[in-house]
């Protein structure tokens, strides 16, 4: 038998791969759409106007009315959470320079999706606490109109409530819902059954045509999940973004240092000399989720999927 080279033995254990694909990956249209916020430091705080300032009409020569405003004393404070992960890659293959460079773009490339899938995860039933984001399932905690229960299937008079407890009204700020696959299905269905056409608009940040009801966006998330309490799952109606020169109606927004960025950062690849012929890259993110405003995000729970 032939003997071969160490670079054609190289060739043949490590041959090219043409194409991958993910067996596993949930539609995630709500992560790449909440609207990013820059801040200092490693926390977002946000407090309430608790009393406004007095006003009134006043007769001639009356005293003027000077009572200031005042705020709730304990600002609501959103911590910045970090994750961070490694792509190693040893052996022959950190020793081939015309290898190494594919392979660690596929690692990383992997690595990434690995990450932003967590995010988008946490997005929904994160639990705020160390070391995890707010989730909406926590923000929507602090609405005062939550939880509203369904105990049964999506109707359209539900979602008419939901948005009808949300504020404000004058369509000064994005409103969206948030629901699974499998709602979205019952929804169509809903609509076709009354008797009219699901409407679209098109959306600027994912550049697709997306489905609305009642003039409210609807986004698609499958990391909600149809096994929450006793198998159902939940609806989510959402303000977000800040709303300039009303702070006290800001929505859900993603906030992140302005040293870190909002995105992944790379570092490497390095070589240690721990580890023979070992060669490694670090990869890191920083982000937190809030609601500028305790009545930004609604739930509707315990809907049959």
């Amino acid at each position: 038998m032939a003997s071969v080279t160490r670079a054609q033995a190289l060739l043949l254990s490590h041959p090219d791969v043409l194409g991958s694909y993910v067996k596993e990956n949930n539609t995630d249209q709500l992560l790449p759409r909440v609207p990013k916020l820059m801040v200092r430091g490693d926390s977002l705080q946000v407090t309430a106007v608790e009393t406004l300032g007095g006003a009134a009409f006043v007769t001639s020569g009356g005293a003027v009315n000077d009572a200031a405003t005042s705020y709730v004393s304990t600002a609501r404070k959103f911590e910045l959470r970090r994750m961070a992960t490694k792509v190693e890659v040893s052996g022959d293959i950190a020793q081939n320079v015309s290898m190494i460079n594919d392979v660690f773009e596929q690692q990383i490339q992997a690595k990434m999706v690995s990450m932003w899938n967590v995010a988008g995860e946490k997005l929904i039933y994160g639990t705020g606490s160390d070391p995890e984001p707010a989730g909406l399932e926590t923000l929507a905690g602090e609405n005062t109109n939550s939880p509203t229960v369904a105990g049964g299937p999506l109707s359209l008079t539900m979602l008419d409530d939901m948005i009808e407890k949300m504020k404000p009204w004058d369509g000064g700020q994005p409103l969206y819902f948030v629901m699974n696959s499998g709602q979205y299905k019952k929804f169509t269905n809903l609509v076709h059954s009354a008797g009219f056409d699901v409407s679209f608009k098109p959306d600027p940040i994912l550049g697709r045509m997306l489905a609305c009801y009642m003039g409210v966006t609807i986004i698609v998330s499958d990391w909600i999940n149809n096994s929450e309490g006793a198998g159902t799952t939940s609806v989510y109606c959402v303000h977000m973004g800040t709303r300039e020169g009303d702070a006290q109606f800001g929505g859900l927004v993603w906030f992140y240092n302005e040293d870190t960025g909002a995105g992944i950062r790379v570092d490497g690849p390095h070589r240690t000399s721990a580890v023979e012929d070992l060669m490694y890259a670090d990869l890191e993110l920083n982000l937190g989720f809030a609601s500028l405003s305790t009545d930004s995000v609604l739930r509707l729970e315990q809907v049959t999927p």
